[in-house]
């Protein structure tokens, strides 16, 4: 099996946090618990034409691009849906906006595109 090239730099661990699927309890909404899901990825900062191609009110933000074999999960909207991961980076929490699944059969990883929770820098 084929190893995928970004695998061969440097990776770091990180912590995923992940909500897990609610539900009712005797009539009531309850969420469901966040479980810590560790991984490792590469991580590197999205290149400034990159940034430029986004709308305006997201260009501010900081934008992180990983690249990583374990699961990423973005939003999922509708009845099946579920939250964003999440994770913390040099003491900043980010949330995963964006993934593409690359599946080869070979060299099978995700890219994920992740911005930084909270007050723009």
């Amino acid at each position: 099996m084929s190893i995928p090239r970004f695998l061969l730099t440097r990776t770091v661990p990180l912590t995923i946090y992940r909500q897990e699927a609610g539900s009712y309890v005797r009539g009531v909404w309850v969420e469901g618990p966040i479980v810590e899901v560790p991984i490792r990825a590469n991580i590197q900062p999205l290149k400034p034409s990159e940034v430029q191609m986004m709308p305006e009110s997201d260009r501010t933000r900081e934008w992180y691009r990983l690249w990583t074999t374990d699961l990423v999960r973005t939003k999922q909207e509708g009845a099946q849906g579920y939250d964003a991961d999440e994770f913390i980076w040099k003491g900043y929490r980010y949330q995963i906006m964006k993934v593409q699944s690359w599946d080869m059969g070979v060299l099978d990883h995700y890219s994920a595109w992740a911005a930084r929770i909270g007050p723009t820098p």
